[in-house]
């Protein structure tokens, strides 16, 4: 009888770790996704125009004020479904993070004015317009922003990917350095079962049959860490954006997303037998 009691613990946490890690790197990678795809669709449309001074009068424009005469360019262009005026409370909300209080009450901050457009094809014209009213005044276009953001999220999907396929690594060589301990403390065992006319494979089925074990109590504490884990960070963690509107990240989850968490701790388990069965056969055929 095989001896293999003595790699349950190894091979068991080591194995827990490493679903558990796996579950984590591709939760975040979707959490990243879910993350980027929610703000690019909440913001892809918006333009907002920076007005500084906004209460200057313009001479050359019926002695309007410079915000009075934005916001005449912007009813006049078609293809502009909203126009708002962000408050002070607003504005000062947005660049909190980046002064203290005291040095924002002492700025003069410049009037925004947030527009929905539904055809990209008005920003020339807009641009346009609003330099020749007054050259300081600004129109930041968010699409443009979503070129350098959407590297960096490409960037750490790619990291994602890398750092699964460093823990599927460690997992095989853990499972291999489970299978040479377990056939170096069973080599007199072994040498009895092939005298009485046992086969490699059938020693290599026992191996399996142990590893797939451990393996699947491994996957499924793994995957229940993992899932208690990512209870607490949806609860904790919400993706806020402008209005404080919360979303619900599970909740946005597609099958595939799904389909692709429930596969991972499936998948040690049959990674093991498979890593098992071809460790056993090379290591019985050169014992040395």
């Amino acid at each position: 009888m095989l001896r293999l009691k003595g790699s349950r613990f190894f091979l068991g946490w080591i194995m827990t770790t490493m679903v558990y890690l796996a579950l984590m790197a591709v939760g975040s990678s979707f959490f990243s996704t879910l993350s980027f795809d929610k703000w690019k669709s909440a913001t892809r449309d918006l333009v907002t125009i920076h007005v500084p001074d906004p209460n200057q009068r313009i001479e050359s424009n019926n002695n309007d004020t410079r915000l009075d005469a934005v916001l005449k360019i912007l009813r006049t262009l078609p293809n502009i479904e909203n126009i708002t005026i962000l408050e002070k409370n607003d504005i000062e909300k947005l660049i909190s993070p980046l002064a203290e209080t005291d040095i924002l009450k002492n700025i003069l901050l410049p009037a925004l004015v947030e527009i929905r457009i539904n055809n990209r094809e008005v920003l020339p014209n807009l641009q346009s317009s609003l330099k020749n009213l007054a050259p300081d005044i600004f129109v930041e276009n968010h699409a443009e922003l979503f070129l350098l953001d959407s590297k960096v999220f490409f960037g750490a999907e790619k990291l994602f990917v890398a750092i699964v396929g460093l823990i599927t690594m460690v997992a095989i060589i853990s499972i291999i350095f489970a299978v040479f301990t377990g056939l170096a403390v069973n080599k007199e065992v072994i040498q009895v079962m092939h005298l009485m006319g046992a086969k490699n494979g059938f020693i290599a089925r026992a191996f399996q049959k142990h590893v797939f074990i451990v393996l699947s109590f491994s996957s499924i504490f793994g995957a229940c860490l993992a899932a208690g884990t990512f209870f607490i960070l949806d609860n904790l963690f919400k993706v806020a954006f402008f209005g404080d509107v919360e979303i619900d990240l599970l909740a946005q989850f597609d099958l595939w997303n799904w389909i692709t968490l429930i596969m991972v701790p499936i998948s040690y388990p049959l990674l093991g037998v498979f890593v098992t069965g071809i460790s056993v056969f090379i290591l019985l055929k050169n014992p040395n």
